[in-house]
């Protein structure tokens, strides 16, 4: 076999080689798992979720499994120096899934986050991670979670809100 002939058959062998090892990397989980228990977990519904009593509109027709209400946020007020705070955040009565929501700073910094909340309840004191000073907070996020209310909880579309967070004293 000439010199020629050979390269091209070893560097086709490395491609073939090179490319089977890809594959195989890129499918190794997939045929033998990470290790971890593949049981799926689910959510715990919010036992502090309340029959939301607050003012909201009043539906008047069928319950629309394709759409989901989520309601929306210009400001929020919390009170400086204290981790407890009282709020006004609800799952519409209408929606058929779950709601889980967080509240973030612009940085990203996660200050609480709900359980699921059913359809109908509503939370109106939380717990921040951590107190805050007085200030206007600019393009905070309130991040809606949506999941259907079945047992695999599956994930659906959510929304995140950018919302001014005013801290007074």
């Amino acid at each position: 076999m000439n010199k020629k002939i050979k390269t091209i058959l070893i560097v086709l062998l490395g491609v073939i080689l090179l490319g089977g090892g890809i594959f195989v990397g890129l499918n190794w989980n997939n045929w033998f798992g990470n290790g971890k228990d593949d049981t799926k977990t689910t959510a715990q519904v919010d036992e502090n979720a309340e029959d939301y009593t607050g003012d909201r509109d009043v539906y008047q027709g069928e319950k629309n499994t394709d759409t989901i209400d989520i309601p929306g946020f210009e400001a929020m007020n919390f009170k400086a120096g204290t981790k407890e705070q009282s709020v006004n955040l609800y799952n519409p009565e209408q929606n058929t899934c779950y709601f889980k929501m967080s509240i973030l700073l612009s940085d990203g910094t996660k200050l609480w986050e709900s359980k699921l909340i059913e359809p109908g309840k509503g939370i109106y004191d939380l717990t921040l991670s951590e107190s805050l000073s007085v200030g206007e907070y600019e393009d905070c996020i309130l991040k809606y979670e949506c999941f259907a209310m079945n047992e695999e909880q599956t994930p659906l579309n959510g929304s995140e809100i950018k919302f001014t967070l005013n801290v007074l004293e």
